[in-house]
């Protein structure tokens, strides 16, 4: 394991273009390590070779299989936003150990395999903007298979336990304030860097970055005023120099307050708080969780000569029982510049940290201007009747007050509603060689009743079955 380790760490050093000096010695027999420069005394093996002994890993395997098709009013726009998709990732994700127990790096490649023909714009596979020769894709591209490497960072942290200084410099996933990574078969990752500093349960952080790669891109870009970021055939796009977050969480063991102030360079600036509270009542527990988020375009790179405050506030509660959580919330928007909500500091396909929407469901985000939503859900564990790792769930979301946008040929159009149901039932393994192999099945049916912006009605099954394992 050792040596598979040492060659890992060769091939990542020759991907990154750093070969090792041809006049630098081999390790002598007998010692710990090669001679610190200027003295006969080795490097302590336990220091600088913790790099390797104490890595780690991860061979994983994700399986995802989509069924989309969208329903539109005007015949027109034909099966515009329709998905089907097999796709396939397989993913490596090395994870050093920490040179004199401060200094180490990470590295990620993955492959995204498309197994059979498929349509749409999954977000999961490359999409190649320039190949347009599928008519079923009504020009938009095509999705294709690909390889990345996908992470390459330095890390640094002042203790082993957490506490203190942490920092990642690089290609990286960045998670901080009003800035994420998350993503679908893999992470989204930034050019750039994260800082944080511990303090018991406090945390103070701050992130920036001047690139970003989606997971539907195979490269690093720029990131733009336009929704492409300049991908071929579009270039069109005015830089944003730059986008950076500052975020502050404070964590106890049963409740938590996240902060974040958030500015793309001449674009956008954001900021939210986020706060959740757990009571125990004997065996039963009492989640409350509210989310708040306001941003404003900037005039230089929007073009929107009068941006306005827009805002997203929604909250629930959850009660879990004997297997069973029950859980009601309500949202609420206020978007007239972005009709949906940007929660982004670039206009798409950029990462942010909008996990903490309360009402979101599997086709849409819920989060439209004028909207107000209530959402229900009930979810049961399997566990409690002796099938450890089945769980079930339901949950309904109905939305009023939402704007249509203009349309000229039906200029007085007044306010629609939305509706959502989804459904889920999901299995993980819990013992054996298959220990956290895990597979779930997902229909959503999504009804807009007429709504007059990009979003059609959706019948839509998700299949996510995913296995991994660390060495």
């Amino acid at each position: 394991m050792h040596k598979k380790r040492v060659l890992f760490l060769a091939i990542m050093a020759v991907l990154s273009g750093h070969a090792l000096a041809a006049e630098e010695s081999s390790v002598p027999p007998g010692s710990d390590g090669p001679a610190l420069k200027g003295t006969a005394q080795a490097i302590p093996e336990s220091d600088v070779y913790d790099l390797l002994t104490k890595s780690e890993t991860t061979f994983s395997a994700l399986y995802y299989g989509r069924d989309r098709q969208a329903q539109w009013d005007a015949p027109g726009k034909g099966n515009r936003h329709d998905i089907h998709v097999n796709a396939l990732n397989l993913g490596l994700n090395f994870k050093s150990g920490y040179a004199w127990d401060h200094l180490g790096f990470d590295a990620a490649a993955h492959a995204a395999i498309r197994l059979t023909k498929g349509q749409g714009w999954s977000e999961v596979l490359y999409h190649d903007l320039n190949d347009t020769s599928d008519p079923d894709e009504n020009g938009g591209g095509k999705d294709k298979s690909s390889a990345v490497l996908s992470q390459a960072a330095l890390k640094f942290r002042q203790s082993a336990d957490g506490q203190g200084f942490s920092a990642r410099a690089g290609y990286t996933p960045i998670s901080i304030g009003t800035l994420g990574t998350s993503g679908g078969l893999q992470s989204h990752a930034y050019r750039g860097l994260e800082g944080k500093y511990k303090l018991g349960d406090f945390e103070v952080g701050y992130g920036w970055a001047d690139q970003f790669r989606n997971e539907w891109d195979t490269r690093f870009r720029d990131m733009t005023n336009q929704w492409h970021q300049n991908r071929a055939p579009y270039n069109d796009g005015r830089k944003v120099d730059y986008v950076h977050s500052i975020g502050f969480r404070y964590a106890p063991s049963n409740y938590f307050v996240d902060i974040g102030f958030g500015e793309g360079k001449d674009y956008r600036r954001n900021a939210q708080i986020a706060a959740s509270y757990t009571w125990s009542l004997g065996a039963d527990k009492l989640t409350a969780t509210g989310y708040y988020f306001t941003g404003k375009y900037q005039t230089a790179l929007s073009g929107i000569a009068n941006p306005k405050n827009e805002w997203h506030a929604s909250g629930s509660l959850s009660y879990a029982t004997g297997g069973w959580t029950l859980m009601g919330g309500y949202g609420a928007t206020h978007a007239p510049d972005s009709g949906e909500l940007n929660f982004r500091l670039t206009p798409w396909g950029n990462s942010d940290n909008r996990n903490f929407i309360q009402t979101w469901g599997q086709d849409d985000d819920f989060v439209w201007d004028g909207m107000r939503v209530v959402k229900i859900g009930v979810s049961y564990d399997f566990a409690k009747l002796g099938v450890p790792g089945l769980t079930m769930g339901a949950s309904a979301n109905y939305a009023s007050n939402v704007k249509n946008q203009y349309d000229s040929a039906r200029p007085n159009l007044g306010d629609t509603h939305f509706n959502e149901v989804d459904l889920s039932v999901a299995y993980s393994v819990q013992s054996g060689p298959l220990k956290g192999a895990s597979i779930g099945v997902y229909p959503a049916q999504l009804r807009t009743h007429g709504f007059t912006g990009d979003k059609s009605n959706r019948n839509d099954v998700k299949v996510i079955a995913s296995y991994s394992k660390t060495f």
